[in-house]
């Protein structure tokens, strides 16, 4: 297979290319157009604007991503009153007493139940917020939960109550699961939509992030030994299961590679940990407390395991930084296998600490905060979003993704956002932002360095590629063939 265009190898020795020529799942010869196509006349021949590695989401749930595109879409809604107008809406047409899920609204304010049990009286209700960090349920939801004044808040948690005690059906961290255990339990089949979705969007791989519940290990892990995932995958345990896995490599189907830490919450549920309050009090909460962790860490990282940490707000980020100090201490490689999820809120003063860390962010999100960012103001705002300044540090490696279902998995609108930034600060040049999607999230994951090598486009590496036109993936290479992708 010929494929002709300007290909964008991400190999130094030659940063481009007119074409590349592909036998048997790996790039064989990448050179100019007229000598590759009088090297191999016979070659089925194909043309594209440009030709990349392939892309990665750095960050995805494909599992929860599966679940939202069969739920109730509330991406945008800013309106409590709209939300439960959508799910009146939505509660005419299903059976009296199923469930009715949805997700990704951003509320200026916590709403009562009220609105729900007057919209879907005879059904419980769960909606997420876009952040997945807090939900809004109805009084049916509540009680099939069991769920009342008596309720004591868990751990890392926190259930909203009316003066009398009773639950105003809107849940902060932890305490939304108190509720989701209710739920019908995901499904194999969530998982597949969720990774099928990936795929047709023009991914090559994906890097999943601690996916509940624990058996989806074992799906994600079967479909790999049966050779049926569509595209790579890197696999973060959730921190409760991980003692009964080890890192390992199923062909390049999947890589188990991490364990998924929770220091905070987000930013538009106001349970990102920060070290000043915001305005209406409160600093945000630690979840999995990077003071209390040094020894499940330490047990993380002597496994094999990266220690993969979601830490969003400036305390966060800085109680992070100070367990990787004490850890490497003692002589574990905390640096370079203590990865960061996010890094949305870093101030000055710990810049310079994330020097030769991996840090994974989602520019989409800088987008979709911005509203939120300039309500608060100080110490949100001024800290927000500083992947320019990341990427002058030496020895970083800067990954991007989606948060998906937080996000839609858009590379494009990623790539939009990361170089023309959402807040208005400096953003990357093209290349530097294209290569946190094609080829940085392979180097940290070390496939940079495997026999069929990923993330740059020489002789010798596999051919999984990504295809453009009009600054937009059209097409993906995977196992020898060529895709067309969906754009929705």
């Amino acid at each position: 297979m010929l494929i002709v265009g300007e290909v964008w190898t991400f190999d130094g020795g030659r940063p481009r290319a007119g074409a590349v020529y592909l036998e048997g799942g790996r790039v064989v010869d990448v050179g100019e157009a007229e000598a590759l196509r009088a090297r191999y006349p016979g070659a089925r021949r194909f043309s594209f604007e440009r030709v990349t590695p392939g892309l990665h989401d750095a960050h995805v749930h494909p599992l929860y991503w599966g679940e939202a595109l069969a739920a109730l879409d509330l991406r945008d809604e800013r309106d409590p009153r709209r939300v439960a107008a959508a799910v009146r809406a939505e509660a005419a047409r299903r059976p009296r007493g199923s469930w009715i899920r949805g997700g990704g609204y951003v509320f200026d304010a916590y709403p009562d139940r009220a609105l729900l049990d007057e919209a879907a009286p005879d059904h419980p209700v769960f909606l997420e917020s876009r952040d997945l960090h807090s939900a809004w349920v109805n009084a049916a939801a509540l009680a099939a939960a069991g769920v009342d004044a008596r309720t004591p808040d868990p751990p890392g948690g926190r259930v909203l109550r009316r003066a009398d005690g009773e639950p105003t059906g809107y849940l902060l961290e932890h305490a939304a699961a108190l509720v989701r255990r209710a739920l019908p339990s995901p499904t194999a089949d969530d998982l597949r939509r969720g990774l099928d979705d990936l795929a047709r969007r023009g991914y090559v791989a994906a890097h999943a992030m601690g996916d509940l519940p624990p058996e989806a290990t074992e799906w994600v892990r079967r479909m790999a030994v049966d050779g049926a995932l569509p595209l790579r995958l890197a696999w973060a345990l959730p921190k409760r299961v991980w003692r009964s896995w080890r890192p390992e490599k199923i062909g390049e189907q999947l890589h188990v590679f991490g364990v998924k830490f929770f220091a905070d919450g987000a930013l538009t549920s106001r349970t990102a940990w920060m070290k000043a309050p915001y305005p209406e009090g409160g600093r945000g909460m630690p979840l999995d407390d990077p003071r209390a962790h040094d020894e499940e860490v330490a047990a993380v990282l002597e496994a094999g395991f990266e220690a993969v940490w979601h830490a969003i707000g400036t305390r966060a980020v800085h109680e992070l930084l100070n367990l990787s100090d004490r850890l490497e201490a003692r002589g574990l490689p905390a640096r370079t296998r203590l990865r960061v999820e996010h890094a949305q809120h870093v101030d000055d003063a710990d810049l310079p600490r994330l020097a030769g860390r991996t840090l994974s962010m989602q520019p989409w999100h800088a987008h979709d905060d911005r509203t939120a960012l300039e309500a608060l103001g100080g110490e949100p705002w001024r800290t927000a979003y500083r992947w320019a300044d990341f990427a002058r540090l030496p020895g970083v490696r800067l990954l991007f993704g989606s948060d998906a279902p937080v996000a839609v998995p858009d590379a494009v609108a990623g790539l939009r956002a990361a170089t023309r930034h959402p807040l208005g600060r400096a953003g990357l040049a093209e290349e530097a932002a294209l290569a946190a999607y094609v080829r940085t999230p392979a180097v940290a994951l070390g496939w940079h360095e495997e026999e069929a090598f990923w993330g740059r486009i020489a002789p010798g590496a596999r051919a999984a590629l990504t295809l453009w036109e009009r600054g937009e993936p059209v097409a993906r290479v995977w196992n020898g063939a060529v895709e067309s992708v969906q754009r929705t």
